[in-house]
């Protein structure tokens, strides 16, 4: 199996993400609703409690696979937990041969469970699923369109509904 580098998973996820939003959201309209999107590909999506250490969850079943969002964080950080279980789940379903060595199907009774520290942030499913994930919500054509007509990462923030952190991540990764 040839090893991957992280620039690898993150234009492999960028290249997922774009997909997923011609696919499941061809209005292109802002914001991005990750949960609707989950739900149109056939994921069961529920909040819940799920304790102070973890923001969500994907889990296999027998013929479906389900998302766990817990009830208990800030709406805009629950929209990224969602994209980033979607992230896990578009990569394993997606048909790209770049992915064939890595990924399977989720299991019954097994999944993914995005913590709240920063362990397994290194992994490359994880780094894949958060590239996922922001270029969902901040897809890079109109992210570029914003940062070059020189809006401030406070205003892309109210219009993709994310973080001012998570737009100055991914303006950072994107060198914008």
């Amino acid at each position: 199996m040839k090893s991957m580098t992280y620039g690898e998973a993150r234009q492999i996820a960028r290249d997922l993400a774009r997909d997923t939003l011609e696919n499941y959201w061809p209005s292109g309209s802002y914001p991005v609703d990750p949960v609707a999107i989950a739900r149109r590909a056939g994921i069961e999506v529920y909040s819940s409690q799920l304790g102070t250490d973890t923001w969500g969850m994907l889990v296999g079943g027998d013929n479906n696979v389900t998302m766990y969002l817990d009830k208990d964080q800030p709406l805009n950080r629950m929209r990224f937990s969602a994209a980033h279980e979607l992230g896990h789940y578009m990569t394993h379903t997606t048909s790209d041969e770049r992915l064939s060595d890595y990924v399977k199907a989720i299991p019954v009774g097994k999944g993914y469970t995005d913590k709240r520290s920063d362990a397994g942030r290194g992994n490359l499913f994880e780094v894949i699923a958060n590239e996922f994930a922001g270029a969902l919500l901040m897809p890079e054509p109109e992210l570029r369109r914003m940062t070059k007509a020189g809006d401030s990462n406070i205003s892309i923030a109210k219009t993709f509904h994310v973080s001012v952190d998570a737009v100055a991540y991914r303006r950072k990764i994107l060198a914008l």
